[in-house]
């Protein structure tokens, strides 16, 4: 099997699941900006959680990185909207976490956002979890040059939504999921084992 793929600007990239069984794998790409999004285990943001599905508690504290796949210290990444949705093509009923660089929800924190190379912020897993089996997320991402002094990454959080005055940014649609939430007597059954 060969799979190729090439990243056009304006691109949609998404992780929705993981393969169990790779036969002569090969990964390939080009384009001009690849971009990813990972859940970390706290706000350190040292390694990326690989489980999946991300098994959760209700109201757990759940840490997000979006970021330029290769570090380039002259590109800015920027959240503008991060919504979730129980349906992982976003077809049915969303959430807004953050939308125009603000945060929509009052569990959220954004700890870096449009200064650097990667976006970090964190929420609390929600209501979504009650009624559904999974969660997906995706962001709306800007990427900017560092000496644009005009550009959606310098401007921050808008609570009216008004054109950018760069013209020279690249915009990208990162998923990521599913969460779910953790079966209940699993998750006593695991804190009995530690005391």
């Amino acid at each position: 099997m060969l799979v190729n793929c090439v990243m056009e600007r304006d691109s949609s990239v998404g992780t929705l699941y993981e393969a169990k069984e790779i036969d002569n794998g090969t990964i390939s790409g080009t384009g001009r900006f690849n971009t990813t999004m990972a859940f970390y285990p706290s706000s350190s943001f040292y390694y990326p959680i690989t489980e999946f599905p991300y098994q959760v508690n209700l109201n757990q504290q759940l840490y997000v990185q979006v970021q330029l796949t290769r570090a380039e210290p002259s590109l800015h990444l920027f959240i503008d909207s991060c919504v979730a949705s129980p349906n992982h093509d976003f077809s049915i009923r969303t959430y807004d976490l953050i939308r125009n660089g603000c945060r929509r929800d009052n569990t959220v924190t954004i700890y870096r956002n449009g200064d650097r190379y990667f976006a970090q912020f964190s929420f609390r897993a929600f209501k979504f979890l009650r009624t559904h089996n999974q969660v997906f997320l995706r962001c709306d991402v800007v990427i900017c040059a560092d000496n644009d002094y005009n550009s959606r990454c310098r401007q921050g959080c808008r609570y009216r939504r008004k054109r950018s005055l760069s013209s020279d940014h690249h915009t990208a649609v990162v998923t990521l999921g599913p969460i779910t939430q953790k079966d209940p007597e699993e998750a006593v059954a695991k804190s009995e084992d530690k005391e």
